[in-house]
């Protein structure tokens, strides 16, 4: 187990940086914090994660809008039921189709869902670029910040973390813990339906 930590430590300093750019692509919040902590243990960056990070949010994003303005209408045409679900949500994005291009990131699960809406709206391209933009910078470098400083209460707790094992546990940790409270939230809200 130690000789296969060693190999994988070079690996993520080789490659970490693209790991972080397609992480954010796909899942963003697990990501950001886990490339914060890297930065602490100094295996990135801070400065290139955070450019790394920022441009997979923006590219995952754009992706998410276009697949909602090219590929949306269409499939609604098929299901003239949830075409009308859909619809109902029209004046609400109208109104706050600001606030949602810019918060995406910030919401769990609207880093998808927020863009993805705005395409099928037809919300200004332009207008949504530069508000996810600017949201997706102050989030990622408050994400960076946030995981180095989970970085430095997981040293108090484990002392100092050199060896990777030290890491994926602090990781495993972090990700056991955002389970736990996502159920947590999940079973609350079917309760209370």
């Amino acid at each position: 187990m130690e000789t296969l930590l060693h190999e994988i430590t070079p690996w993520v300093s080789q490659y970490g940086l693209w790991i972080v750019f397609f992480g954010m692509m796909v899942e963003g919040t697990t990501m950001i914090l886990a490339t914060g902590i890297l930065c602490y243990l100094g295996m990135l960056s801070p400065a290139e994660a955070f450019a790394a990070a920022a441009a997979g949010a923006i590219l995952g994003d754009q992706l998410w809008y276009l697949l909602g303005r090219r590929y949306t209408r269409p499939l609604l045409a098929r299901f003239p039921r949830l075409a009308t679900h859909v619809n109902r949500l029209e004046e609400k994005v109208r109104s706050k189709g600001d606030w949602l291009a810019f918060s995406g990131r910030f919401i769990y699960s609207g880093a998808i869902l927020f863009p993805l809406t705005l395409g099928v709206y037809r919300y200004p391209w332009k207008r949504f670029s530069l508000l996810d933009a600017l949201g997706v910078g102050i989030w990622a470098a408050g994400g960076i910040a946030l995981g180095a400083l989970l970085g430095t209460g997981i040293e108090r707790i484990f002392g100092e973390l050199r060896r990777l094992e030290d890491l994926l546990l602090a990781i495993v940790l972090i990700g056991l813990g955002a389970w736990q409270l996502r159920r947590f939230f999940s079973r609350r809200k079917r309760d209370a339906q």
